[in-house]
């Protein structure tokens, strides 16, 4: 994935930040809507994320652990707050609301900070930098940036994702929207879209494991750089200090360096 290397990189050299492995198993999300922000000094940490975005979180061989870059990040950072991860698998679009609501702490999973999302929570600082990219099979007449605009090519994304919001500004009704990536990648796979806009390390992930091909020109224009953060409620300013004040101690020990090389590979 030298791609996803070049890019963690370029956050390590701006933001930096860092992190380590874990098992954490998730739970099924359940209809509970307000809860206590959590406490800082111990107990239990709810991340909400949806695990469909390799490699930052997605199931392990097992079909129950959720596991990745995100998880890992996660867990080293509960582990500087004497706290314990608990992991609540759900689409992606729900997960600012979720988090804004009380039913998880932080919302972690790949999220852009945008001024949108931060209207509604507040945002970690940045642990990583990302990009668009174009998905198609190896065989895909589709050469570029361009000539997906120029063309009548159809376009899945996942519904709430910055890839899916600068897919349909650019492809209007060309784009299909789907709940999950898997959904998405699905019908890429079956011929009903003919490309996937998502982010790139994501990209890499779903080409290795599908025989795809990631284009070399990504998705929009080259200042279309997007920063990822740990969303958290406004309302628990505490968490949010504690959880900066972990990922610029992560950053000097050097784990966002052993966790861009471990998930480069």
């Amino acid at each position: 994935m030298k791609r996803f290397l070049a890019v963690a990189m370029s956050v390590a050299m701006v933001f930096g930040v860092a992190a380590c492995s874990s098992n954490s198993t998730p739970k099924v999300e359940d209809k509970k809507t307000e809860e206590a922000p959590a406490k800082t000094d111990g107990g239990v940490l709810k991340m909400g994320c949806s695990a469909d975005f390799p490699p930052f979180e997605s199931y392990d061989d097992d079909g129950k652990t959720i596991v990745g870059y995100d998880v890992d990040m996660m867990n080293e950072i509960c582990s500087r707050l004497g706290m314990t991860l608990e992991i609540t698998d759900m689409n992606f679009d729900s997960v600012v609301t979720a988090v804004q609501t009380g039913k998880i702490d932080v919302g972690v999973s790949g999220m852009t900070i945008t001024d949108e999302r931060k209207a509604n929570v507040n945002f970690s600082d940045s642990y990583f930098t990302a990009a668009q990219s174009i998905l198609v099979p190896k065989d895909s007449k589709i050469t570029g940036y361009q000539a997906l605009l120029d063309g009548t090519y159809k376009a899945g994304v996942q519904l709430g994702t910055t890839g899916d919001i600068m897919a349909v500004e650019k492809l209007g009704d060309r784009v299909s929207e789907f709940e999950k990536y898997g959904d998405a990648l699905a019908a890429l796979l079956a011929g009903k879209v003919d490309c996937m806009v998502l982010d790139t390390g994501v990209a890499e992930a779903y080409a290795q494991a599908n025989d795809l091909v990631v284009l070399d020109e990504t998705f929009g224009d080259a200042s279309d750089i997007e920063y990822y953060g740990i969303a958290i409620s406004k309302d628990n300013t505490e968490l949010l200090d504690k959880i900066n004040g972990a990922l610029a101690d992560m950053k000097t020990a050097g784990f966002f360096d052993e966790l861009n090389q471990k998930y480069a590979g």
